[in-house]
């Protein structure tokens, strides 16, 4: 059952082996500038001309400028266009225009169609006609458009004016997924607020307290801390936790409970903390929970050991710690995932194939990517599951946590 072997580690492995920067230091210039000629050379490598960017990742990414994220990621109210060579246009909503001219040299107003029922389809072809025009400015009239998002009136506005419409995530996945030097450093200031929110948290945890005052308790600590937002509430205590992602409710925690927490956080500057740590409410595990933390801690703790860069990620599945098969039905939905200015991909997935053909995607970890290694531990039918997860940094020897938080002692 233990897919440790006979190796043992301690409750707290993790040592603060980088420098957290004063946020002063980071140079935001060159992230925006860094960014930008990363993205213009995978769009140049993969033959892309123009990209129209209504994702708020890509538009932060390409541009520097974030406006109201939560909102603008259902909506279709901002939006960019990025040509392969030369400086974006962007779109803004037109009430934050202020906001995007401190960093980007032409903002224009963003018109919008949505919610408009039927008299949607007409705006949409205005649109679809400026977008047009805004291409040939830049020099790609007749060009193929490469477009993240958006939605049927906008496609059918798109074909009408004869855009042939193409998909910039070949630019977009290859650019994000080798952080700049000031990313890194970002990355790392961020796995300093996702320590202290864990802390925050774990203080919190008392018998009688909701699921939902632990959730205002991660968000408070997170919002103190210049972080933006949760995307996810994954907070779960006693039979909750099993299976994962039931999100917080007004459960009440009770003494013995196992209490998980996944922090499924955009941070400061945008970039995201994503860890998991499961606790115990009380001071005496049952064996069972023991065992299920045992399984999570040596899986998340071994891939961190194992992964280096020049693996490809069929090679890093295939090394990695293995789950009872007991543990196999409820597992997590991959292995671990990159990470960004959203959770990003591709990930890494379980080599096992009991839910269909396994396809590895034809990639290697290198230098200077940000993974985050996941394992959920729950057997089917137990009152009880774990969830652990660790952000860690590529680097020339090996990878190195950008979070601290120990794990539970009291359940190892």
């Amino acid at each position: 059952m233990d897919v440790g072997g006979k190796r043992v580690r301690p409750s707290s492995p993790h040592i603060q082996r980088l420098r957290v920067p004063n946020v002063t230091e980071i140079d935001f210039a060159a992230l925006r500038r860094n960014r930008y000629a990363r993205l213009q050379a995978e769009m140049k490598r993969h033959k892309i001309p123009i990209c129209l960017f209504y994702n708020p990742g890509n538009i932060r990414y390409a541009t520097g400028v974030e406006v109201m994220g939560v909102w603008t990621a259902t909506t279709l109210a901002r939006y960019a266009l990025v040509p392969v060579e030369g400086d974006p246009i962007l779109f803004e909503y037109r009430n934050s225009m202020h906001v995007a001219e401190r960093l980007v040299k032409d903002v224009r107003p963003a018109p919008s169609w949505q919610y408009g029922s039927t008299e949607g389809r007409d705006k949409a072809r205005a649109w679809a006609k400026s977008v047009k025009s805004a291409m040939a400015e830049l020099g790609h009239k007749g060009a193929p458009l490469a477009v993240d998002k958006l939605d049927g009136y906008g496609f059918m506005a798109l074909q009408d004016e004869g855009i042939r419409v193409t998909d910039p995530s070949p630019a977009t996945v290859d650019s994000r997924e080798v952080k700049t030097p000031e990313e890194v450093q970002l990355m790392i200031i961020n796995g300093a607020i996702g320590d202290a929110m864990m802390a925050d948290f774990e203080a919190a945890i008392r018998p009688g307290i909701q699921e939902l005052e632990l959730l205002a308790v991660i968000n408070e600590s997170l919002f103190r801390h210049h972080g933006e937002f949760m995307f996810t509430r994954l907070i779960a205590s006693g039979k909750n936790t099993n299976p994962w992602m039931s999100e917080a409710h007004d459960k009440i925690v009770q003494p013995g409970d196992l209490v998980g927490i996944d922090t499924d956080s955009n941070g400061y500057e945008g970039y995201v903390v994503d860890i998991s740590r499961t606790f115990l409410c009380g001071d005496e595990a049952s064996a069972g929970q023991k065992e299920a933390y045992r399984i999570a801690y040596d899986c998340v703790n071994g891939m961190r050991e194992l992964m280096r860069p020049g693996m490809s990620f069929e090679q890093f599945a295939r090394k990695a710690p293995v789950l009872p098969k007991a543990y196999r039905n409820g597992r997590y939905g991959g292995m671990c995932h990159q990470a960004g200015l959203e959770d990003e991909g591709p990930g890494i997935p379980y080599p096992f194939n009991d839910r269909g053909k396994v396809s590895f995607p034809d990639r290697e970890i290198r230098e200077n990517m940000i993974f985050c290694l996941e394992c959920y531990a729950g057997k089917d039918g137990a009152p009880y599951g774990v969830k652990l997860e660790d952000q860690v940094l590529v680097t020339k020897d090996g990878c190195v946590t950008l979070n601290t938080y120990p794990f539970e002692k009291k359940l190892l």
